[in-house]
């Protein structure tokens, strides 16, 4: 489990916990995530007798993958009850006294939201104070499709590489922000990148394109914290640093495959794609071409 899930304040535990206190099954095991958000499939048994739980220490957001079942929570003197569908969803924001039962077995897609991660996103968006809704029995196919992406990247060990992973999770928290969260208006203001900052960051991209960069990375090269920078790159280029850093490994690929004959799978290497078919999906969604396809066309 991340760091930034594991604190424990007011008697709180960690989502995985929190969840083998009602004898979850882990359906999709790859390790602890090093990311403040988590994502996690389980198996649950019925729950026919009223169990209270700890508080969680993450803003817990839950998707109903298989079975039909009625659940009831209780959050202090609130309690909802409504049939749970797959595709049916509940929120429940960290740090609330909960209680549950439920009259069947189920799958459940879970996503787990570092709440100080939250807040440092939204100030970036422009807002303070997230406060996630206790939402319950709703739908959301995006924020759904988000946590199922997440997910198979994680069953995939990483192919994506680590800027990947933060955009999908800063997207998701994004979602979270605009659709499911109480805010407050921050005070109006632009961030721009100094050039000197841009060309440092730019220079690494180019010296360091096949390894595995991360928004840590790039923010430190600029002298950055990685809020201030993400923010600060976004306004300054139009860009997110993992579309910038995406474009430039496409950008060397094409060289590349324009070049003396490489094996395609070294030149995925070179470029800093995990494998030869991530190189593939990337480049034809770049450019409307396979690798092979587009060194057919560009050769003699």
């Amino acid at each position: 489990m991340s760091a930034a899930l594991t604190g424990r304040p007011g008697g709180a535990v960690t989502p995985r916990e929190w969840v083998s206190l009602v004898g979850g099954i882990d359906m999709a095991p790859a390790g602890p995530a090093d990311s403040p958000v988590d994502v996690a499939l389980w198996r649950f048994p019925g729950l026919p007798m009223r169990r209270a739980l700890p508080p969680i220490d993450a803003h817990y957001i839950s998707f109903t993958i298989r079975g039909a079942i009625t659940v009831e929570r209780e959050l202090g003197r609130s309690v909802d009850r409504a049939e749970f569908r797959p595709g049916n969803s509940l929120i429940l924001p960290a740090h609330r006294e909960n209680a549950w039962t439920w009259d069947g077995a189920t799958d459940e897609l879970h996503l787990y939201v570092a709440p100080a991660w939250l807040a440092e996103v939204a100030a970036e968006a422009g807002v303070r104070a997230p406060d996630p809704l206790e939402r319950f029995a709703f739908s959301d196919p995006l924020l759904q499709a988000l946590a199922a992406a997440l997910l198979e990247e994680r069953r995939s060990r990483g192919a994506g590489g680590a800027l990947y992973r933060e955009a999908v999770a800063e997207t998701i928290a994004l979602r979270l922000i605009r659709a499911h969260c109480r805010t407050l208006a921050a005070p109006p203001g632009r961030v721009s990148l100094a050039p000197a900052r841009l060309r440092r960051v730019r220079d690494l991209v180019e010296e360091r394109l096949e390894d595995d960069l991360s928004l840590d990375h790039l923010a430190a090269a600029a002298g950055l914290s990685r809020a201030h920078f993400a923010r600060a790159f976004r306004q300054t280029t139009g860009q997110t640093p993992y579309g910038y850093l995406r474009e430039r490994r496409v950008a060397r690929a094409r060289t590349l495959l324009a070049g003396p004959p490489r094996r395609i799978a070294e030149i995925a290497g070179l470029c800093g794609f995990r494998t030869q078919s991530h190189l593939g999906r990337v480049f034809r969604n770049a450019t409307g071409l396979t690798p092979a396809e587009y060194r057919r066309r560009v050769q003699p």
